[in-house]
C-alpha cells in the first residue's frame, strides 16, 4: 500500500468467508450480488482491529497491573533494601482453589486489583469494557486444551506423539446396490453394501427406535472402508470426510446416502442422465463466517426443480455430528443437539447430571432423547480424529463448548439465525 499515487489502483481479492463477513457488517445489509465498496472493506478492517483489541485487553491490563506492582516494590526496595518486598511483588501464586478456577459468577465484574491502578482502569473504561475475567485463568484453560505438544522437543528425549501405523489403502469398488439406487432412486431392502452412517459411533439402533430421529442417513461401503482389513467398524485415523451425498424421495421418505469422491466421479454421468437421485455437495461448518451446507441446497445435480428439496431436520443434525461440524447454524440446531444428546442444557430443572453434562433417563425434565447412556466421549474422539493437525482446535467452538458441558451464552445464541 506504500507509495500509491496518481494513476495507481488497488484491487482486493478475498475468499467467500471474508466476503460474507464484510457484507454482514454493512448497517443496512447487502445482497450477495451487490459489489463491495472500499468503505465496506475499511469498516471490516477496523471492526477486526477493535475485536482483536477487545480480545487482548485483559492480558494488557494484567501486564499493566504487574508492572505497577513491581515498579512500586522497586521504589520501596531502593529506600530500605528489603529483598522480601521485591520477592512478594514478583512471585505469583501458581495454585488456585477449585472455586477460584471453575466457579462461574452470575455477573462478571471488574477485578478490584485493576481498579486499584487508576491509569489502567481509566483506559479500560474509555474502551467501554465493564467486565473482565482473570487473564491467568484464561491462559491456564488455553494450556489445558493445547493437547498437541511435542514433549521431546526441548529435552532431547526421543518421545513423539503417537502416529497412525502404516496400512494399505482399500481398493475402490462400486457395488451393484449403489448403481441400482442411482438408476432407480430406490434401495434394496437386503443391501449389504450400504449401511448406517452413524454405525462407527454406535448410535444407529437407538436412533432408529425413535420416529423423530429416523430414518438415519446411510453410507456406502466404499465411503466407510478406507484401509484393508478394517471392515469399516469403529473410529480410525483414516476417516473419510463427508463431501458427496446422494438423495431421493422427500420428507420422512427421504433416502440420504453418503458416498466417496470416487463414486461421485464414476456415477456422475448416470446421475445426470437418470434424474432419479440428486448429488449434493456438503462440507461441515468449521469457522463462524463460513456458510452452512447442512440443508444440502447449496449445489445439486441435477439442479433443484421448481420445488427444491432440503434435508429433514434430523438428517441435518446427524450428518453434522458425524462430519464434525463445529458451529451451529441456528438456535434450533443447538437446542436439537442438546435434546438428542440428553444434555443438562435441554433439562434445566434436572436434579442430577453426569460429569460430562449427560442427564440419565430418571432425571430428565425436558424433551425426551432416545439415548440411555452418554455419547459425549465417543463424539469427542470423533472431533479429535476429524480435526487433529488441521488447524481447527474444537474446544472453543460451539460444538466444543457443548461437549464440555458448557451452555452457549445468550450473546452467542442471539447471533445465530432463528
Amino acid at each position: 500500500m506504500r507509495q500509491l499515487g496518481k494513476g495507481h489502483s488497488v484491487k482486493f481479492f478475498a475468499p467467500g468467508a471474508v466476503d460474507r463477513s464484510i457484507r454482514s457488517l454493512v448497517p443496512s445489509g447487502m445482497a450477495s450480488g451487490v459489489p463491495i465498496r472500499l468503505i465496506d472493506i475499511i469498516r471490516w478492517a477496523i471492526h477486526g482491529t477493535c475485536e482483536d483489541i477487545g480480545h487482548h485487553l485483559l492480558y494488557w491490563a494484567r501486564q499493566g497491573l504487574d508492572h505497577h506492582r513491581r515498579f512500586a516494590a522497586y521504589k520501596k526496595y531502593i529506600s530500605d533494601w528489603d529483598l522480601e518486598v521485591l520477592r512478594n511483588a514478583w512471585l505469583q501464586s501458581e495454585s488456585q482453589l477449585l472455586e477460584e478456577m471453575y466457579w462461574t459468577a452470575e455477573v462478571a465484574k471488574m477485578s478490584p486489583d485493576i481498579n486499584s491502578v487508576p491509569l489502567v482502569s481509566e483506559r479500560i473504561k474509555r474502551l467501554g469494557v465493564t467486565k473482565m475475567v482473570d487473564a491467568r485463568m484464561a491462559e491456564e484453560q488455553e494450556q489445558e486444551v493445547n493437547h498437541e505438544v511435542d514433549p521431546g522437543r526441548s529435552t532431547g528425549i526421543k518421545h513423539r506423539p503417537p502416529r497412525a501405523s502404516k496400512v494399505q489403502p482399500a481398493r475402490h469398488v462400486i457395488h451393484e446396490d449403489i448403481r441400482e439406487f442411482v438408476e432407480t432412486g430406490k434401495l434394496r431392502r437386503s443391501s449389504i453394501h450400504i449401511s448406517p452412517l452413524l454405525a462407527p459411533i454406535n448410535m444407529v439402533k437407538t436412533l432408529d427406535s425413535a420416529a423423530e430421529w429416523s430414518p438415519s442417513p446411510l453410507a456406502t461401503e466404499d465411503f466407510i472402508t478406507t484401509i484393508l482389513n478394517s471392515g469399516g467398524v469403529g473410529l480410525t485415523e483414516y476417516l473419510r470426510p463427508v463431501n458427496w451425498i446422494l438423495s431421493s424421495g422427500s420428507g420422512k421418505n427421504s433416502i440420504v446416502v453418503v458416498i466417496s469422491p470416487y463414486e461421485a466421479n464414476e456415477l456422475l454421468p448416470i446421475i445426470r442422465k437418470g434424474n432419479k437421485v440428486r448429488l449434493h455437495i456438503y462440507a461441515p461448518r468449521v469457522t463462524p463466517s463460513m456458510r452452512s451446507f447442512s440443508d444440502l441446497t447449496f449445489y445439486s445435480i441435477p439442479e433443484s426443480p421448481a420445488r427444491p428439496w432440503s434435508a429433514p431436520a434430523h438428517i441435518r443434525t446427524e450428518l453434522d455430528l458425524f462430519a464434525g461440524q463445529l458451529y451451529f447454524d441456528s438456535r434450533e440446531e443447538y437446542e436439537r443437539v442438546c435434546v438428542l444428546l440428553a444434555l443438562s442444557m435441554a433439562h434445566p430443572k434436572a436434579e442430577y447430571s453426569e460429569l460430562d453434562g449427560f442427564v440419565p433417563l430418571a432425571y430428565r425434565t425436558g424433551k425426551s432423547s432416545p439415548l440411555a447412556r452418554s455419547r459425549i466421549p465417543i463424539l469427542k474422539r470423533l472431533l479429535e480424529l476429524r480435526w487433529k493437525g488441521k488447524g481447527y482446535g474444537y474446544h472453543g467452538t460451539h460444538m466444543g463448548q457443548v461437549l464440555n458441558g458448557k451452555r452457549l451464552s445468550e450473546e452467542t445464541l442471539s447471533g445465530l439465525s432463528t
